[in-house]
């Protein structure tokens, strides 16, 4: 067991230099009482923690199950599970897994079953949402033979859930595991010094609930009941805010008819199904063998089929791993910061890829950068199973990836490695390390390997460029623009590269006057990219910016669900589609986009000015505030920052606030070109007249000619609108509004909620105004809800 306080004791443990031939080391794998040597983590729940393990005495694969030390710490335990244990082996059935044997490990209290190659049921629903009927009376049998052997043989199971059932992979049969455990914990003292229910709230019968000492095999039977309600719904029959709302839910009220959540369930299904959920025993199957006989009646009814009717509300389940990446500890020169970054944001993302695995969002884990941070604790605070931790260090030409998985609940080391790779190679280690935590905790074999620039330089020109790109000011979008275009150079076959330089060059075409030849380029590399790669999703976020920048909402808002379909944490995607969901209308559903972007990507500082935006188009002024409250660090950061605080003052008339703003704009880090223009608005938000010089300069600055993107001109009639009306030029911002809607405004949540409209809102040219641009905006909702 490694140790849990140190991140780089388990990994930083070669100083010598590393070869070139050598390009990554294995840990010694931890062995459990010296004999079972862990492979990967199974499973964890309210009793303990589930790993695969190899016997090495005897060559065998096995089920190894940590309890956790508060249950099985009290005294006598050790005695009731060896009685339990002897009584669950005398069980024998291809659908029950066999439990071997108990041992101590370092205070650590373990038993070992059966391992069931095979996916876990509750895997399987956080796979595919929910099961067909078919399905789920083809399990239901399987999981009912095993049950009627158990309880003829005197065992009952007591913690009957989706993760203790594995569907074999060889054969497709469902096996029971962890007979035997619940019960240990139910009598006596392990009871009253727990303090706990025995058993899963979300499936415990009644009589469970309610602490009943003569629980019988029906107990087992309302938990098959709840279990197959959520393999046909994708949703528990009892929802609660508490553990202990749920379980106390079904005491106040019958479960819920299937088929008011799935209609197409077979009525015979359903009617098993509330039988099985009904409050009072007495009202249940009298016994597993009758309920086996009641499935095999249904099982020659026209039922529907595995794949859920498209017309069905598929909703997926809570089930599945949970874990954090820690952000990887850059152990070296403080320029090469972003490599740690940039492989902590890969390894998120592949592995929030992977269906059965719940990753928490990089702002979850963004804090904690500390070198002696304490891993547990940290998986503790998060609600966890699992932890990846580690460490990058440039050492010459070679960067070294030392990472290494824990599990929270006992401090087990899972996996661990060291990575020596060349720079053209280090994403590499992000595809590999995403492999083998999946295989250690899915069981299964993950391909996340992407093509890679064999370029050295190549690859570390794509690494920098694409941290700028998170940078919010034009100026700096073009320095990562002319990295990446050196990197394509270096490696035009290289689809993330391709992909990137076309969305970098995009986001500069919004900013820039019309450039046709720039236009091609960004559709030529987007198409390349996709042709190399189709699931690149920066690809499809620039072909979605050059619609939005066409005033072509419509196709911006598919082109960008396409790239969210593809990588559904993409933050370029987010952005982009939050912005345009709050412009038609959806301010609620855009803002969350953006919040979700931000939860991804925390320091991604134009996320916030965006959600600033759409707080106070909603009246949420102090949450706008908040937004804004920091200045960001990065000078790139700072100028659309400051531009977006102004203009909320401008919104809100906020003279004196204005001024203050001023004077940290002519001390901030930004161009002359981006000071003159905040200084502009904030000067603006001060008068209460304009003098022909002004206008003047509010036409130099924000132009609304041919030579513009249609968007960049709707955008500068809208800045000049707002302008105007501050300080009185009602019929000229009229004019800006038509001048807006000529170039394809689809922004409806601006016209229907900005403050310094309501003067406006009765003209007949604000009036035709709306009226276009709800009809864009319907158009485009359309298409996105289709």
């Amino acid at each position: 067991m490694a140790s849990p306080t140190d991140p780089l004791s388990a990994t930083e443990v070669a100083p010598d230099a590393p070869s070139p031939e050598r390009t990554s080391v294995d840990e010694s794998q931890p062995r459990v009482a010296g004999r079972y040597e862990l492979l990967g983590m199974l499973g964890a729940g309210a009793m303990g923690t589930v790993y695969r393990a190899r016997d090495v005495e005897l060559d065998e694969i096995v089920a190894l199950k940590v309890l956790k030390k508060e249950l099985a710490a009290s005294s006598g335990m050790l005695e009731r599970f060896k009685r339990e244990v002897k009584l669950a082996r005398r069980v024998t059935h291809k659908n029950v897994a066999r439990t071997y044997d108990i041992g101590e490990h370092g205070g650590d209290r373990f038993l070992t079953m059966e391992y069931v190659e095979g996916e876990m049921l509750a895997a399987r629903l956080a796979r595919v949402g929910r099961l067909g009927a078919r399905d789920v009376v083809a399990l239901g049998l399987d999981v009912t033979s095993g049950l009627t052997a158990a309880h003829e043989a005197g065992v009952l199971h007591r913690d009957l859930k989706p993760e203790n059932v594995i569907v074999a992979r060889k054969d497709g049969r469902a096996v029971i595991t962890d007979f035997g455990i619940a019960r240990a914990f139910a009598d006596g003292e392990a009871r009253r010094t727990s303090g706990m229910l025995v058993g899963t709230p979300a499936y415990m019968a009644p009589e469970q609930v309610e602490g009943a000492q003569d629980l019988d095999e029906r107990t087992d039977l309302y938990a098959l009941g709840a279990m197959l309600f959520e393999l046909l719904t994708g949703v528990l029959p009892f929802q609660a805010d508490s553990v202990l709302a749920m379980a106390a839910a079904r005491l106040l009220r019958p479960a819920p008819d299937a088929r008011s959540l799935v209609a197409s369930i077979p009525a015979p299904l359903a009617d098993v199904v509330a039988k099985l959920l009904a409050r009072r025993r007495e009202d249940r199957f009298a016994s597993a063998r009758e309920l086996s006989a009641a499935l095999e009646r249904l099982g020659v009814l026209e039922t529907s089929t595995s794949t859920a009717p498209a017309h069905a509300p598929v909703v997926r389940s809570s089930h599945g791993r949970t874990m954090a990446v820690l952000p990887l500890l850059n152990v070296g020169a403080e320029e090469d910061a972003y490599l740690a970054r940039v492989l902590t944001e890969d390894l998120v993302d592949l592995l929030s890829m992977i269906p059965e695995l719940r990753v928490r969002p990089r702002g979850d884990t963004a804090s904690f950068q500390d070198a002696s941070r304490d891993v547990r604790e940290i998986g503790r605070a998060l609600a966890v199973d699992v932890v990846v931790d580690g460490s990058v260090r440039r050492i010459g030409e070679t960067v070294r990836v030392a990472l290494r998985l824990v599990t929270v609940s006992d401090g087990f080391q899972l996996w661990a490695k060291r990575f020596d790779r060349t720079p053209s190679d280090v994403l590499g280690v992000a595809d590999a390390a995403a492999a083998a935590v999946a295989r250690a905790l899915t069981t299964r074999d993950v391909d996340t390997m992407r093509v890679a620039a064999v370029d050295a330089r190549a690859q570390d020109l794509y690494l920098r460029g694409r941290y700028l790109l998170h940078r919010a000011w034009y100026e700096v979008s073009r320095d990562a623009v002319v990295l990446l275009r050196e990197a394509r150079e270096r490696a035009p076959d290289d689809p993330r590269i391709t992909g990137t330089l076309a969305l970098a060059l995009a986001r500069s075409i919004g900013m820039d006057r019309t450039s046709p030849e720039l236009v091609r380029e960004v559709r030529a590399l987007a198409e390349s990219a996709l042709r190399l790669a189709p699931d690149q999703a920066e690809a499809h976020v620039a072909r979605g910016l050059l619609h939005i920048y066409q005033g072509e909402a419509s196709a911006a808002a598919m082109e960008l669900h396409l790239a969210l379909d593809r990588a559904p944490n993409n933050v370029d995607a987010l952005d982009a589609l939050g912005r345009i969901v709050v412009e038609l209308g959806r301010i609620e559903e855009g803002k969350e986009m953006l919040s979700r972007a931000l939860a991804i990507e925390p320091d991604f500082a134009g996320l916030r000015n965006h959600r600033a935006r759409a707080r106070a188009l909603l009246g949420d002024w102090e949450g706008a505030d908040g937004d804004l409250a920091v200045m960001p660090d990065h000078p790139g950061d700072i100028a659309p920052f400051l531009l977006m605080k102004a203009r909320l003052l401008l919104w809100r008339r906020a003279k004196d606030e204005a001024a203050s703003l001023a004077e940290q704009a002519i001390e901030a880090t930004i161009s002359p070109y981006a000071r003159d223009g905040i200084l502009g608005m904030l000067r603006v938000a001060r008068l209460t007249s304009l003098s022909p010089a002004d206008l003047a300069q509010i036409e130099g600055a924000l132009p609304v000619g041919a030579e513009q993107t249609p968007r960049r001109a709707s955008f500068n009639a809208q800045t000049r609108a707002e302008m105007l009306l501050v300080s009185g030029g009602e019929e000229e911002a009229l004019r800006m509004l038509e001048v807006a809607d000529a170039n394809g405004l689809f922004d409806l949540a601006w016209l229907d909620h900005l403050p310094l409209l309501d003067g406006l809102r009765d003209r007949p040219e604000f009036v035709r105004v709306r009226a276009s641009v709800a009809v864009r905006a319907a158009r485009a909702l359309e298409a996105l809800d289709r």
